[in-house]
């Protein structure tokens, strides 16, 4: 929002972000604000006097001002705010940066950290991998149906799915078992 056309609006607005970021003794007030951009009012400076009704008269009817006071307000803080950058790229920059220097003070502690520091962001060597699944732990067919949908990316599979899953198990163990007894046949045909 460019400012505001009327430049006591401007002022106005203006004076009441001075006044909500300055740390002096005596911030802008909105009364002070809307002397201070150019109004005149009677009782100027004291509490609750005219120019304090009127600043929030002027604060109430005229949406344009509240308007550009937060834009103002939202400038303000992006200003403030250091930018963070907290991207693996960066990260990954930064602790290679960190090996080289440990590796030029042949400092093995300082290298062994930092590499370590870069397998964590880039290849999450502290957790375990989604990918694995423990069948060991199955107690039933339907947590083999779900470990087996799981394993191939399916994160939470619903019982139309693991019931499907338990019949495609099925159909390959009996498979594998047909295979198993077609080769023990030939085994046990080419002995005799």
């Amino acid at each position: 929002m460019p400012a505001l056309d009327n430049p006591r609006w401007e002022r106005f607005a203006q004076a009441i972000v001075e006044g909500l970021a300055n740390c002096h003794r005596k911030p802008y007030s909105q009364g002070r604000a809307y002397i201070a951009a150019g109004y005149t009012a009677k009782d100027q400076g004291k509490r609750g006097g005219s120019a304090e009704a009127a600043a929030s008269r002027l604060l109430k009817r005229v949406k344009p001002i509240l308007d550009r006071i937060r834009e103002l307000q939202a400038e303000a803080t992006k200003r403030l705010e250091p930018k963070l950058d907290l991207s693996r790229e960066r990260i990954g920059r930064r602790l290679d940066l960190a090996s080289r220097m440990a590796e030029e003070q042949k400092s093995p502690n300082g290298i062994a950290l930092s590499e370590l520091g870069i397998a964590k962001v880039f290849h999450r060597i502290d957790t375990p991998q989604d990918t694995q699944q423990d069948f060991n732990s199955a107690k039933s067919m339907t947590d083999i149906g779900r470990k087996l949908l799981q394993s191939i990316g399916f994160k939470e599979p619903d019982d139309v799915s693991i019931a499907a899953a338990i019949e495609a198990n099925n159909a390959f163990i009996a498979q594998l078992e047909a295979i198993r007894q077609q080769a023990q046949g030939l085994t046990i045909d080419q002995d005799d």
